[in-house]
């Protein structure tokens, strides 16, 4: 009987530090999962989602933009005046810290190219190594306006990238000299699904 409660104690100790150790957890992270976040994260990802508001403000002049993308079109509002695309959006994260992103704007009627781009650059942790919580990504298209981004989810087929923060800068005007006041805001969530077809 002491050897089976022995037994029984070494394989819950073993399960326990297989997911506490290596596979740490964002919020909405899988109860568990055998990969680690290295893992999880280190593959070809396809956006399935994205909102967001980024609200400018220099000299007391207010710009507001707001991101939607339900999967295959994306709206961008400024001001109240959306423009809307065909929308593709892949991003490849390599284990050797490479990162590639490709973004395709096209016409939602003709299917004409509006804009596309792709970025080789890189990726790593945003803090550090153990948790592993926010990752530093360079990223091309609408997204390169943002380095850091949180993850509160990260499971191998899917995850939430996010950025929330608030700034206040000054911005110097070279012509007269002189500095203005300006602060920045931005709520944004975007969702990826693994890329399958990789």
């Amino acid at each position: 009987m002491k050897k089976l409660v022995s037994i029984v104690t070494i394989a819950v100790l073993a399960i326990s530090s297989l997911t506490f150790s290596g596979c740490a957890k964002g919020e909405e992270d899988p109860f568990f999962s055998i990969h680690t976040r290295d893992a999880r994260l280190t593959q070809a990802w396809n956006m399935v989602s994205m909102t967001g508001t980024v609200v400018t403000t220099v000299d007391g002049l207010t710009t507001n933009v707001e991101y939607e993308f339900d999967g295959t079109n994306l709206y961008i509002t400024t001001d109240g005046v959306t423009e809307s695309f065909a929308y593709i959006f892949n991003m490849e994260v390599k284990d050797n810290g490479e990162l590639f992103s490709e973004e395709f704007l096209n016409n939602t009627v003709t299917g004409a190219t509006i804009a596309q781009s792709s970025k080789t650059s890189y990726w790593y942790w945003g803090d550090d190594n153990q948790s592993k919580t926010s990752v530093n990504l360079d990223l091309t298209g609408v997204l390169a306006a943002w380095l850091n981004y949180d993850l509160p989810r990260l499971a191998y087929n899917d995850m939430i990238m996010s950025v929330d923060y608030a700034d206040n800068y000054t911005v110097y005007d070279p012509v007269s000299e002189t500095y203005s006041a300006a602060s920045e805001s931005v709520l944004l969530e975007v969702k990826f699904d693994v890329d399958l077809t990789q």
